[in-house]
């Protein structure tokens, strides 16, 4: 635009032209600003077929990690508001506010704003984060979703509460903005048409794959991958955790897939394709960051290789491997000692063979008591090796897993 304005004034167009020029330029980038900075609260819980939280858009959502999560809402929120994938954290609430500020992605601060990503951290480990909806009449209306809890809900909280509504031994910590918005648009959010499904033929419509699991739900076990453009017939229909499930076989397991990734075809059925019926995916982004988030400048302190824990074998039995899960980058070996033990490697809480993200959520839970731990699993669980098992070691791992 400015070559533009150049060969205009070199060639001495009158100025009444110019003006007109600037104005145009003006009233363009304004509109361009104002079109950016729309904003529409989010006051009701986001539909199942919503990509931003329920797809492999949703990095949360990739890893099983997905809603009633509150990482796993605020990350789809954040996606859904900036209509691209958002720089934020991968790890637990608490670590995201001080991941934003090492890393300078977006502004922060203490000032309640619309569109902003609220954050907690909790005194007895863990955190927690919500997106502020509405800035009115001092109060603050907050989208949020709670791991092992609502799905979704709405809370408020007075624009003087240094807590900002948070429970006791709630720690504020302050607001990740993702932009400036106008929050004078409308505050109800567009309706979906709701889809009923019904027992027929359907063909996977997804990025990679989808999990065909034992029962209807994403607690249960993976027994396929499904690729994308797959028939398959649907003989039987189930609503569970938000998802409308059809139990359908492919290339000779039977099970249950989420048909909010699925077309309907028809009513019918027919025989089901068998495209790449042998190949597994082997690509699992299990510890890679997004190219735009310098991954990098995550903290480097992990400590990488920590050293096997012997136990007796007759005393340890290795819980199933979590086929759903991501391939871990840090493998213990497990053969049997020249005593005749068995070998873990410290993290390797669950004793699944594998130190992975599975190995921290046990160690959090611990450490907020919801879970308890035998002797031996304690002895894998410290981690860093400091004598005490807390949220700690549970973030030492998570570093490790990224920067691995």
């Amino acid at each position: 635009m400015q070559n533009v304005l150049k060969r205009i004034f070199n060639k001495k167009v009158s100025a009444a032209v110019l003006t007109a020029v600037m104005l145009f330029v003006s009233v363009f980038s304004m509109s361009m600003i104002a079109s950016a900075a729309s904003f529409s609260p989010r006051l009701s819980a986001p539909s199942s077929s919503n990509k931003y939280y329920y797809s492999n858009l949703n990095v949360f959502y990739r890893y099983n990690y997905g809603m009633p999560n509150c990482t796993a809402y605020a990350y789809g929120r954040a996606y859904e508001i900036l209509g691209s994938e958002p720089k934020l954290s991968w790890n637990n609430a608490e670590q995201w506010y001080g991941y934003n500020k090492a890393n300078g992605y977006y502004k922060y601060g203490q000032t309640p704003k619309v569109g902003a990503i609220a954050c907690w951290s909790y005194s007895y480990g863990g955190g927690h984060v919500a997106v502020v909806e509405k800035v009115e009449n001092g109060v603050i209306t907050l989208s949020n979703s709670a791991y092992s809890g609502a799905n979704f809900y709405i809370s408020t909280a007075s624009i003087s509460d240094p807590k900002v509504g948070g429970n006791k031994g709630w720690n504020f910590q302050g607001y990740i903005y993702l932009g400036n918005f106008n929050s004078s648009t409308s505050t109800t959010q567009a309706t979906t048409k709701k889809v009923t499904y019904t027992t027929g033929t359907y063909k996977t419509d997804v990025d990679d794959y989808l999990n065909m699991r034992s029962g209807a739900g994403t607690s249960y076990t993976s027994v396929a991958s499904v690729p994308s453009n797959v028939t398959l017939n649907v003989t039987k229909v189930s609503a569970s955790g938000g998802h409308t499930w059809g139990y359908t076989s492919y290339n000779g397991k039977t099970g249950w897939v989420a048909l909010d990734f699925c077309t309907f075809v028809s009513s019918s059925t027919v025989q089901p394709t068998t495209a790449k019926p042998t190949v597994q995916p082997t690509t699992a982004k299990a510890t890679v960051q997004p190219t735009t988030a310098k991954p990098t400048v995550q903290p480097t302190t992990a400590k990488a290789t920590q050293p096997a824990t012997t136990v007796p074998a007759a005393t340890v039995q290795p819980t199933t491997a979590k086929a759903t899960q991501p391939a871990a980058t840090v493998q213990p070996t497990t053969a049997p000692a020249s005593n005749g033990e068995v070998s873990f490697a410290i993290g390797d809480v669950n004793l699944d063979g594998s130190v992975d993200i599975l190995d921290a959520t046990e160690i959090s839970k611990f450490a907020v008591s919801t879970a308890a731990l035998s002797d031996v699993q304690m002895k894998l669980a410290d981690f860093n090796r400091d004598g005490v098992v807390n949220v700690l070691d549970a973030t030492e791992i998570q570093k490790t897993l990224i920067i691995s």
